[in-house]
């Protein structure tokens, strides 16, 4: 059911959240992390055990099944903290997760959804292409209308180079996987590339009225699925906008209305049944939310309700969206009936963007004309290149058999050009190409040139010349060095600066030391850098543990296991690397790596790698065989330039050495490493352990030779059974031998045999 995503959870490669104007929409305004909310992930359950949902999981009885990919990816960009690397953050990192079961597509009860607090639901997964407005989409409308403020988000589908049989239309046209998504209170969104290009497999509408699905789309990098989950992220943070200032939870009505008018048009003019109103803008909607560019209210049938907005000079777009929660019906047919008008201050009225309702082949392709609509439950006016003055949105009940209509109308105010990538606060990685992007509203066939000035500079490189600007997108790499910078797009339409972001080097970490009571990491110090912020991981995140002007930051048991490390640039950290949890390094108390090079040989071989000299007094060699006691073989003083060793030894007896390395502090403490074992044996001898062996357990076999035929013998020199023998060490199994006496001749590979009595008891 869900499609697949080949991605990693902890830290999604791949996403540029600097499109849709994800990062913006976060650095502008801080406050926003969909706090106080719980979003649920209906499909299978995500991985709780991530750091990046760490302290926000709400138990639910779909956590008891094993954990998935897919989930864990959906909920990470929905909603992940941050905490592995700037790259698993997600749109709404403060929400509290719940996950829930798509084994039942129907909706999940409102008891148990009430009781959770979910305000949000986000379905990222489909079934076959279905054309009919069904039971499933019934119950989803009717459970919106009885709780108002519960949106649902679903991915469209990845069935748009489908071609389904038996219907009005051919793919790409009605290929929405389930007809759960044909609902009228939900949100359907499809999928665009990074480039801001409808991908040809995103599943698209119409319903089987004519409606609108998907409302609007967004990147999806492995399908609609993530795209979703990024819809569902703003949302959370549309929610709490409404909620921190009107003490309430907003309509599903709402937050429809506020994505619809922000969002950006693409493919056809005005909306259409691939790309619905247009594509994501986050910063947008967020950003009308915070301006309290919007309007709620209840409308009686036959009446109108009425407010003005002012448009100040130089504007280059307004956009003015209505949305309502429609009564379910046994159809998909629009039951309650409202209309949007917009009057201009030169007396003019224009009506809202339209599309045909007819099921025909020629008609789903037309473009979007001013007209009434009679069909969807969501309208938008626009008027590009707006006069300025006083304009007055009207909201009439034309036909409201159900009664009184609640309604929320929601209007954006465009400039020219809007920076997504970088504002304020933003950081770009040194040494890799990285996407400089912006929202244009302006004339589409305009050109211009993207500059950048970075610190201590007076003159402007040039990066991209004679781009054409509704590409939104061109690529920098930065020199491979800490700094900060600013961008510039010059045009006909005017001069655009950027605000001040930071270009840094990201931060890798290794672990020096990692003892029972004190670790240590280190880092490369980078140029131009005097100081680093090191973060532990707190109850939920990221925390703010030392500045330290040094590259290396030593932890006790009470920092925790995990360490991150981001330097400081204009006194502000810029972001951490990776974080790691230090015990899973391979890194043990002073010991990078202790192994035997040769486990059997007539000399033992062994490599030993300090992970750091600091405090060391001494390190010291020591052998035990299985006679004796372990004693010292060699003192060696520890230097920083000596941290690999290479250890010899020939043993004066046949059979297991055991080996360690007494490691001395300064202060006294001693510290021992594992043991090593290795085998010791002349070319041609044999070591066979243990001996007597219990009958029907197997017996060790120590050659040199990497593989020979083992066979047991009788004492009466009777063959009894033979088996070939692989790796360094050997096992002969004894199974059905009788008690007593055999012998076990072994001819190895280089045709030497070898004869050892065995006791078998």
């Amino acid at each position: 059911m869900a499609a697949q995503s080949q991605q990693a959870r902890k830290a999604v490669s791949g996403y540029d959240l600097g499109q849709h104007g994800l990062q913006a929409a976060r650095l502008r305004y801080p406050s926003l992390t969909g706090a106080g909310l719980v979003v649920s992930v209906k499909e299978q359950p995500f991985d709780t055990s991530d750091i990046d949902f760490r302290g926000r999981v709400v138990i639910s009885r779909a956590l008891a099944k094993s954990f998935t990919d897919h989930a864990s990816t959906m909920t990470t960009l929905l909603a992940g903290a941050g905490n592995t690397a700037p790259s698993s953050r997600g749109v709404a990192w403060g929400v509290r997760l719940v996950s829930s079961s798509y084994d039942r597509l129907a909706p999940d009860t409102l008891p148990d959804l009430r009781s959770q607090g979910v305000s949000i639901q986000n379905h990222s997964y489909g079934v076959g292409i279905e054309r009919l407005y069904g039971p499933d989409a019934r119950a989803y409308d009717r459970q919106v209308i009885e709780q108002p403020t519960l949106l649902h988000v679903f991915s469209s589908g990845n069935s748009g180079l489908e071609l389904p049989r038996n219907g009005p239309l051919p793919g790409p046209f009605m290929t929405l996987t389930g007809e759960f998504k044909q609902a009228k209170n939900t949100l359907v969104v499809g999928g665009i590339s990074s480039r801001g290009v409808l991908e040809a497999r995103s599943s698209r509408g119409p319903t089987v009225d004519g409606r609108l699905k998907p409302e609007l789309v967004a990147y999806g990098d492995n399908g609609t699925s993530e795209s979703a989950a990024l819809v569902s992220g703003v949302a959370a943070l549309l929610q709490q906008s409404y909620r921190d200032k009107e003490g309430t939870l907003p309509t599903v009505a709402w937050v429809k209305a506020c994505l619809i008018a922000s969002c950006e048009d693409i493919d056809l003019p005005g909306p259409d049944h691939s790309a619905g109103f247009g594509n994501l803008d986050a910063l947008g909607a967020v950003t009308l939310a915070q301006r309290n560019q919007y309007k709620t209210g209840t409308v009686t049938g036959g009446n109108t309700q009425s407010f003005t907005l002012v448009v100040p000079p130089n504007m280059a777009r307004l956009a003015v969206a209505l949305a309502w929660n429609d009564t379910p019906a046994t159809t998909a047919a629009l039951r309650q009936n409202l209309d949007l008008l917009l009057d201009l201050p030169n007396g003019t009225t224009i009506r809202p963007w339209v599309l045909s309702a007819a099921l025909h082949p020629d008609s789903v392709t037309l473009p979007a004309r001013r007209g009434t609509d009679r069909v969807n439950n969501a309208e938008q006016a626009s008027v590009q290149n707006p006069i300025p003055g006083v304009y007055r949105i009207r909201v009439v009940g034309t036909a409201l058999p159900d009664g009184p209509q609640a309604y929320a109308v929601a209007y954006t105010l465009d400039s020219v050009l809007t920076w997504f990538n970088p504002t304020g606060g933003a950081v770009l990685t040194a040494g890799e190409a990285q996407p400089i992007r912006w929202l244009w509203r302006g004339d589409k066939a305009l050109r211009g040139t993207l500059s950048v000035q970075t610190a201590g500079e007076t003159n402007w490189q040039p990066i991209a010349e004679d781009i054409r600007l509704a590409d939104q997108l061109a690529w920098w790499t930065p020199p491979n060095r800490t700094q900060t910078a600013r961008f510039r797009v010059v045009s006909d339409a005017g001069t655009f600066l950027s605000d001040t972001c930071a270009v840094a080097q990201t931060t890798r970490l290794r672990v020096v030391l990692n003892c029972p009571n004190l670790a240590a990491v280190s880092w490369r110090r980078q140029p131009g850098v005097v100081a680093y912020q090191v973060y532990k991981l707190g109850t939920q995140y990221l925390e703010p543990l030392r500045q330290t002007t040094d590259t290396v930051a030593f932890l006790t048991p009470a920092d925790g296991l995990y360490v991150a490390v981001a330097p400081i640039l204009a006194g502000r950290p810029t972001q951490p690397g990776f974080t790691i949890n230090y015990q899973l390094q391979g890194v043990e108390c002073y010991v990078s790596t202790w192994l035997a090079r040769q486990t059997v040989a007539d000399t033992a071989r062994l490599d030993f790698t300090l992970s750091t000299a600091w405090n060391l007094r001494s390190l010291t060699f020591e052998r035990a065989t299985s006679a004796q006691g372990f004693v010292s073989l060699a003192t060696l003083t520890p230097t920083a330039s000596q941290l690999n060793y290479t250890f010899t030894d020939r043993p004066p007896t046949t059979g297991t050495v055991r080996y360690r390395i007494r490691i001395t502090t300064q202060t006294g403490e001693t510290i021992l490493t594992d043991e090593e074992t290795v085998y010791h044996i002349q070319a041609n001898e044999q070591f066979l352990f243990p001996n007597p062996v219990a009958a029907g357990r197997p017996v060790t076999v120590v050659i040199q030779a990497p593989d020979g035929i083992g066979t047991w013998i009788s004492p009466n020199g009777q063959r009894e059974k033979s088996a070939r023998l692989t790796g360094t060490v050997k096992e002969m199994p004894t199974t059905n031998l009788a008690t007593g006496l055999h012998f076990l001749r072994v001819i190895d590979s280089a045709g030497v045999q070898h004869i050892t009595p065995v006791l078998i008891q």
